[in-house]
């Protein structure tokens, strides 16, 4: 991972497994949560700078990246949200700021309708969200029997070569921004054998309507962050998601597209310590 200062690579034992995290900085507690075939690695380009202003705690969540897979193989987005709670119990932190993105939005946001006493501020960056007709879709048709897991194995497998296209066509805005250890990062989080089961689960397991019922509890003071030109999980979704979630506020990065901040890092953690320094804090 690449950054500035010093940081630690750590472990904790969970119920659900061990879990890896990096730690930098000292501070108030900020908690990054990555997306979907994401890991702490997700935010290399930003943990320095964030890592001047907080303790900045960012975990992979179980399946991904360093952690262990699931003893029991039932992934998804209140598996995942209970890990988090695990998690900041294991670590003693009573009250945090919580950042996630995509899939990890929608892990943020879960554990912001259960537990809002615990968040000081939360961060969400194109969160997976129940007004995201895409994410529906692919969900309807994982639960089809026997050809999505062909067509999951098949993929999984065979990441190292449609990498590039994801990344040009559906992932980043412009390639260009694309920097050289962005692939084979991404890459080194991926275990067929817990890649495949953990993607399986969690595509079929995603509840729009459940998630959706949440949302009115989520009463913490809230950053949405989209690129404008995300591809996953379109900004057409942003605006039905503001109307319900009654601390919301909405900003865009102009000409990016779903990792906003790995485009544009610099921009984007203007724009999160901007929020976090609008009204006076109390560690």
């Amino acid at each position: 991972m690449q950054s500035a200062g010093p940081f630690l690579e750590r472990q904790v034992e969970l119920p659900s497994g061990r879990t890896f995290y990096v730690e930098a900085g000292k501070g108030i507690p900020l908690v990054l949560v990555h997306g979907l075939l994401g890991s702490c690695f997700s935010w290399r380009k930003n943990i320095p700078a964030l890592a001047e202003h907080f303790l900045v705690l960012a975990l992979d969540l179980v399946g991904c990246g360093r952690s262990e897979a699931l003893r029991e193989d039932k992934y998804g987005i209140e598996v995942w949200s209970r890990q988090l709670e695990k998690f900041l119990d294991a670590l003693e932190l009573p009250a945090v700021h919580l950042l996630g993105t995509s899939t990890g939005g929608a892990v943020a946001l879960d554990f912001a309708a259960r537990h809002g006493d615990r968040l000081k501020r939360l961060v969400l960056v194109a969160p997976l969200n129940p007004f995201c007709r895409r994410a529906a879709f692919l969900s309807r048709m994982f639960r089809l029997p026997a050809l999505p897991d062909i067509i999951l194995g098949l993929l999984v497998r065979n990441a190292t070569q449609l990498a590039p296209f994801l990344f040009r066509h559906l992932l980043y805005s412009h390639i260009s921004r694309l920097t050289p250890e962005t692939i084979p990062g991404y890459l080194e989080g991926i275990r067929v054998e817990v890649t495949v089961p953990m993607l399986r689960q969690a595509l079929r397991g995603w509840q729009p309507s459940h998630l959706a019922s949440r949302l009115s509890h989520v009463t913490t003071p809230t950053l949405l962050v989209w690129g404008e030109e995300d591809k996953p999980v379109p900004l057409s979704s942003a605006l039905p998601l503001l109307t319900r979630l009654p601390s919301a506020t909405l900003v865009m990065v102009p000409r990016a597209g779903h990792l906003c901040y790995e485009e544009f890092p610099e921009l984007f953690d203007e724009k999160v310590l901007s929020f976090f320094r609008s009204a006076p804090l109390v560690p």
